[in-house]
């Protein structure tokens, strides 16, 4: 096997591994696997959306090539807007498009699977042509499964966790909670994403040892969510729930007003 076939599967290895984990997770309802292609396609098209707005936004924020080149201020509004923003809303709108009126989004668990499968496309083709590049190679390839495909995927379980919460909001008829966790679907990943970059493009000895703690954090805490979402077996139709039971009830994590054994809100189980 020759060098640029490993470097290709090396490429496409760890997307492989997080999606059949995240799929395993699904214990209540597998999504359709025709469902997954299209989710994994839209990823892939999230690249071009990506590029396309990057250059709309080329004159007023042109491309940065040497972080050290540049004031610390238009780094901070490069790294949100250019890098972070663009593409989790390139990423975003792909999700909402293909399922927000799918029908077979039913459980809040499925949010997760469809961000994260969004998120792996466009995770794939970046880590083809970061790793394949003439600065690529072994050390670049490890490194990225480590860091930057699991950082893609971590925010999408961000992504898909105020995304499902959205969704049931609206079953509900709670406009509000509706309108709040669909921004938040957006505005979390993009923050988790500005830190994960600037953190990463600082000299800073100190802000790469905060980088390391905010990389443990995010396994810690994405993980957290897969296992705790993944439990919920409760149907997002609340016709399948009977909520009048459960009127009088509040989350004891969050204090948001229970109508069934699951939070609407953040998704913690309420004996």
């Amino acid at each position: 096997m020759n060098s640029t076939k490993l470097l290709l599967i090396l490429s496409v290895l760890p997307s492989i591994v997080l999606g059949i984990m995240v799929y395993k997770k699904d214990i209540v309802e597998k999504e359709p696997k025709e469902l997954l292609i299209k989710l994994l396609l839209g990823g892939l098209f999230s690249i071009v959306l990506t590029i396309i707005i990057s250059f709309i936004l080329d004159p007023i924020l042109p491309d940065v090539d040497d972080y050290n080149k540049v004031s610390e201020l238009y780094l901070l509004v490069y790294t949100f807007i250019k890098i972070a923003l663009v593409e989790e809303f390139s990423k975003w709108i792909i999700l909402k498009k293909l399922t927000w009126k799918n029908k077979e989004f039913n459980y809040i668990f499925d949010a997760i699977v469809y961000a994260v499968f969004i998120s792996l496309g466009f995770a794939t083709i970046e880590n083809i042509l970061y790793v394949t590049s003439d600065e690529g190679g072994f050390s670049v390839a490890i490194l990225r499964a480590l860091v930057s495909v699991p950082g893609h995927v971590f925010n999408g379980v961000f992504m898909g966790y105020y995304y499902g919460i959205s969704k049931q909001a609206e079953i509900n008829g709670n406009k509000n909670l509706m309108k709040k966790n669909m921004i938040l679907s957006l505005l979390i990943p993009t923050i988790l994403h500005f830190v994960f970059d600037y953190l990463l493009s600082s000299n800073n000895k100190f802000l790469l040892i905060i980088y390391l703690i905010f990389i443990i954090l995010l396994y810690v805490s994405s993980f957290k969510k897969i296992n705790q979402l993944s439990n919920i077996t409760k149907s997002l139709d609340n016709k399948n729930n009977n909520y009048n039971t459960y009127s009088n009830r509040y989350c004891t994590n969050c204090g948001h007003k229970v109508y069934g054994n699951f939070c609407s809100n953040c998704g913690y189980k309420v004996e």
